[in-house]
């Protein structure tokens, strides 16, 4: 069995959790690959467990991770699905989350990521800055994504 973790970052924060998640799965003996939104569509068929990520920008689901589920909802449905979103708010919003739990998942996780001013446009940075945000923090919980990894093998994905 293979597991697909597929990410849609737009600054990278997303993805070096997807990339946690693929480590952790791998060392429990999962066969387990990250591929970007772009080029994931094309290996759906060729996976058992699709891992996806999507990034939380200005209070709601990334354009580009909502396209994929809404796009590939019935290569999607035949498979186990778990969702987690990544965003900088300690709590998922709950209409992100019902939005969320509109796809055929099998478990849905959140957890905080990082902002990096060398990787955000000067646009970002003011807005953070008039939200009274930091532009450099990283508060992802690592032992917290490693759990929620390890938890995907109660649902068989092995």
């Amino acid at each position: 069995m293979t597991t697909m973790v597929v990410v849609a970052s737009k600054h990278g924060s997303t993805a070096e959790i997807g990339e946690r998640i693929v480590s952790t799965l791998s060392a429990r003996g999962v066969s387990a690959h990250v591929k970007d939104i772009s080029e994931a569509g094309k290996w759906l068929y060729e996976t058992d467990n699709v891992v996806v990520g999507l990034p939380v920008y200005r209070q709601g689901l990334w354009g580009p991770g909502k396209l994929f589920l809404d796009g590939h909802r019935t290569e999607l449905g035949g498979k186990p699905l778990f969702l987690y979103a990544v965003g900088g708010s300690p709590r998922l919003d709950s209409e992100i989350e019902s939005t969320m739990r509109q796809y055929p998942h099998r478990e849905i996780a959140y957890f905080r990521g990082a902002v990096d001013s060398e990787k955000i446009s000067f646009l970002e940075k003011l807005q953070l800055k008039v939200a009274r945000q930091p532009v450099d923090a990283d508060w992802r919980d690592w032992p917290a994504v490693e759990d929620w990894a390890n938890g995907l093998l109660a649902y068989g994905v092995s």
